[in-house]
């Protein structure tokens, strides 16, 4: 699912379970002037409003009840926002957990082909350097040097 069918997803789910639990929310949720994506559009619109990028689920849900309770105009649920929403999610689905799997087998052998890189690389020998003047040389004695 995409991140926004997850949004309406999440609202459905709640104003269902709403309508279950309240015999008057699920009189005005049964009111056919009223739909689930414009709903939504209402709170996309009404985040824009309020100048927030995050909101809690309370503040998201509250707002789904402000608009099946009240009498939102036209004005008030305003155009369609062409955005991504992001949700959190208490449970991770097996698709989430399939996709979150990829991405962590990706990234391990992202690693470890750097790994693999870093090793195969020729370290570098340091320089040899000339002995400074006056210095000691250390020589080793060879066996057909003449003496």
């Amino acid at each position: 699912m995409k991140s926004s069918e997850n949004f309406i997803e999440a609202i459905r789910n709640y104003l269902d379970s709403r309508a279950e639990s309240d015999n008057l929310f699920a009189i005005r949720y049964a009111d056919p002037s009223k739909s689930l994506s414009e709903c939504c559009q209402f709170i996309l619109n009404e985040v824009k409003r309020q100048g927030v990028s995050v909101m809690t689920n309370d503040e998201v849900f509250s707002l789904a009840m402000h608009y099946w309770d009240g009498d939102c105009t036209a004005e008030e649920i305003g155009k369609p926002i062409n955005c991504k929403v992001v949700i959190s999610k208490d449970q991770l689905t097996e698709e989430d957990k399939a996709e979150l799997k990829e991405q962590a087998m990706e990234q391990f052998k992202q690693e470890q082909l750097r790994e693999l890189r870093s090793q195969s690389k020729p370290k570098a020998q340091p320089k040899a350097t000339a002995p400074k003047a006056g210095a000691e040389i250390d020589t080793i004695p060879n066996l057909f040097d003449e003496l």
